[in-house]
């Protein structure tokens, strides 16, 4: 799926878009600890959405780390200036919606994202 296509799904925005604006995205991880987010880095997935409500550097920095394109920060916070800064020079997509993160993985799964291959 476009990133187009889930900003509409989604009622999100761009506020980040230098970066791979054509990536298709088939998965997705929703979480607020980055910690448990660095628990995907053995996965063997497509490009992925990380759906999460935490707006400052740690986020950006971990989508670094696992090669993440996008980023989608939920119930319409804002986003730190320098981690909008940091996400242009990492090329890191930043989307932000007014759903919380419940409805807005439901929306995306309803539309054909899948989750994350997840063993441990």
């Amino acid at each position: 799926m476009k990133i187009k296509d889930i900003c509409s799904i989604l009622k999100a925005e761009l506020l980040q878009d230098k970066g791979r604006i054509d990536v298709d995205i088939r998965t997705a991880f929703a979480a607020d600890l980055m910690s448990d987010t660095l628990f995907i880095i053995m996965r063997d997935e497509d490009p992925l959405l990380l759906i999460t409500g935490v707006t400052n550097l740690s986020v950006v920095r971990t989508a670094a780390i696992l090669d993440i394109p996008a980023v989608m920060i939920i119930r319409g916070k804002q986003v730190a200036e320098e981690a909008l800064e940091l996400a242009k020079q990492n090329e890191i997509l930043i989307l932000r919606t007014n759903y919380i993160m419940f409805e807005a993985c439901g929306l995306l799964y309803k539309a054909g994202i899948k989750a994350v291959s997840w063993e441990m």
